[in-house]
């Protein structure tokens, strides 16, 4: 019983039995060693399994189990490799995201160390296999320390040997590597007090109260006074 190939691959294979050259010879397969079928062509083969193979002469010779041959496939695979992302996604705003990515084979094949790439899109179309240029090592950590919004996906790129192939990408990602604006407050006056209104805003991650501060200047000397931190939107003075 002869493979068309051995080595690992996706496709469907043939299998060819070569028998003895005897006249009136009954030639015969089978999947289970117990349901014959008459063999005329070499077979197709979509799945790992095992082939037997026997023949029986004119004088009912061979049919016994000794005189079987047999050969097991094991080189078919036709399943895409897996991805486990350690962190998958994130709707908290950072400067930066990173996650984990394990790469698997759970078929027969391995993984092709090289063909391992990954790239950041704000696209959920997958990217074509050829726009993948970064690589990584399958459990290493894969890290976007910039770009704005809440919509980065991060995409993955992996084969195996058989030649799987698979493109998956992960839930979105928040960044947000962009300054509040720089509208300037607003104050008004009275006899003993100022009320300072902050007008600056950041349409991702929002205003950090705690960064809200205030300076008073003196009008003896014309100097500054330190930065005191408040929290409101309205600074009463």
């Amino acid at each position: 019983i002869t493979l068309s190939t051995t080595s690992p691959t996706n496709q469907n294979i043939t299998a060819t039995i070569t028998y003895p050259e005897i006249t009136g010879l009954t030639k015969q397969y089978s999947y289970d060693n117990k349901t014959w079928t008459k063999y005329t062509t070499a077979l197709t083969i979509d799945t790992n399994k095992t082939i037997y193979a026997r023949s029986i002469d004119s004088t009912n010779q061979g049919s016994d189990s000794t005189r079987v041959a047999s050969l097991t496939v094991t080189n078919i695979d036709k399943t895409q490799p897996t991805v486990t992302f350690g962190t998958n996604g994130s709707t908290s705003y950072k400067k930066s995201q990173s996650t984990t990515v394990t790469v698997k084979s759970i078929g027969v094949s391995t993984i092709v160390a090289n063909s391992l790439k990954y790239q950041w899109t704000q696209s959920t179309t997958a990217p074509a296999e050829s726009s993948f240029t970064a690589t990584f090592t399958s459990g290493g950590t894969i890290t976007k320390s910039d770009g704005t919004g809440n919509n980065w996906y991060l995409w993955i790129l992996a084969k195996d040997k058989a030649g799987n192939t698979t493109i998956v990408k992960s839930n979105a990602f928040y960044l947000d590597n962009t300054a509040p604006n720089t509208t300037a407050p607003t104050a008004t006056s009275t006899t003993n007090s100022i009320v300072v209104t902050s007008a600056q805003t950041d349409s991702n991650s929002g205003i950090n109260a705690s960064t809200r501060q205030y300076s008073i200047k003196k009008k003896s000397d014309s100097s500054w006074g330190s930065w005191v931190t408040d929290s409101l939107s309205l600074i009463h003075i």
